[in-house]
């Protein structure tokens, strides 16, 4: 057991020695910040658990130190309560000059998101009304509407997720419906274009390799126009924005699957809600994780060319790259839904622990912003 005083750098958020006057990392001088020491103790032992050692390698990664804390009862508190639709539209007209608050409001603690749930309810709800719907009257345009819903509920729901998430609130939902729809289609455009230059190799090793680099690549490529454009800075900005391109090809792509493109026949409903479901983990959060590294390399400049070369954002990119191989990889086929789990389990201990990170992020910036104001009343 160990209780060491520590600064975190305000500039990339390595955790430093007391006694420091520059940065490790980056080199920057440090702000010692009265109170910032550790306020608990972190054990070290060989008895932690996997999760544990696991997020604690995760977190090392963004440049954190220490295990992260995944309580989902936490994380979900606020699903199981009852919640008025003011809340719900309340939440839904942040990020606009008016509606986004300022640093000092920002929580910095915690987010329990809850809306992501009644949007997921609603959506399907939806398709299931179509399915009774299609039973009254039995039209293609309808089984084909029903299929829609199903096939999208999650993905929407998970960029709903994210959208809660951004404690910023500095991003509004029209924006985000803009870059799910344009970032959706772009990067399924590029993804095409790569895959006629480089061919398909179906799903074996190598062919599922490939899928995974493609898709990643194309996906984070349009998530970091959308980044440079609206000179996202933070890691919540990151998560959002990456959600929301993926969320756009997670929900064009499951379309598509609704209709066997060899015979023509549209995917029945049980099809439609077990392609949705296993969205529970895919494009929405692996692109959402790699571009949050891309957000964290930049710390808080402008996203430049030299960026995609940053060893902290490409280890984030391999890893996804990584992770979506295996999840096609025809020859895990025998392991069934198990393999689907244990990656869904890996993807999200990632997505927390940048969650995690993006809170710690805006504790250095508030602290900086207190260290700024007491340094400007001294000198008045």
């Amino acid at each position: 057991m160990t209780d060491r005083k520590y600064v975190f750098c305000t500039n990339c958020g390595t955790k430093n020695s007391i006694d420091n006057q520059y940065c490790t990392n980056c080199r920057q001088p440090l702000m010692k910040i009265a109170g910032q020491t550790t306020d608990q103790n972190v054990d070290h032992h060989n008895g932690q658990g996997l999760i544990d050692n696991v997020t604690s390698q995760i977190n090392a990664w963004t440049g954190g130190k220490g295990a992260v804390k995944v309580s989902l009862g936490d994380f979900f508190a606020q699903v199981f309560k009852r919640h008025s639709t003011e809340e719900a539209e309340e939440l839904f007209i942040v990020g606009t000059d008016k509606t986004t608050p300022s640093l000092s409001d920002i929580v910095n603690d915690q987010v329990q998101p809850w809306l992501f749930s009644r949007v997921l309810g609603f959506v399907l709800a939806i398709g299931i009304l179509m399915y009774f719907l299609l039973g009254l009257l039995p039209a293609y345009g309808i089984w084909i509407s029903m299929d829609t819903f199903l096939a999208v509920a999650v993905p929407v729901s998970a960029l709903v997720l994210f959208f809660e998430c951004n404690v910023f609130q500095n991003i509004s939902f029209y924006q985000v419906t803009k870059m799910a729809l344009l970032g959706g289609v772009l990067s399924l455009i590029v993804t095409i274009l790569f895959i006629n230059f480089f061919g398909n190799r179906g799903l074996d090793l190598v062919g599922a390799l490939q899928t995974g680099f493609v898709e990643e690549i194309s996906k984070v490529l349009v998530a970091a126009y959308f980044v440079y454009k609206t000179r996202a800075k933070r890691v919540f900005n990151g998560l959002l924005i990456g959600a929301a391109v993926g969320t756009g090809f997670a929900a064009f792509e499951n379309v598509e699957y609704m209709i066997d493109n060899q015979t023509g026949q549209i995917a029945s409903m049980q099809d439609a809600i077990t392609r949705t479901m296993f969205s529970i983990s895919d494009h929405t959060e692996w692109c959402a994780i790699a571009t949050a590294a891309l957000v964290m390399v930049i710390a808080g400049k402008r996203l430049s060319s030299s960026d995609f070369f940053n060893l902290k954002f490409l280890r984030f990119l391999l890893v996804v790259m990584l992770i979506h191989a295996l999840w096609d990889w025809n020859a895990l086929d025998q392991l069934g839904t198990l393999r689907y789990l244990a990656l869904a389990v890996i993807t999200w201990l990632i997505v927390f622990v940048f969650i995690h990170a993006g809170l710690r992020e805006v504790k250095m910036l508030q602290n900086e912003t207190k260290v700024k104001a007491s340094q400007s009343e001294k000198q008045n």
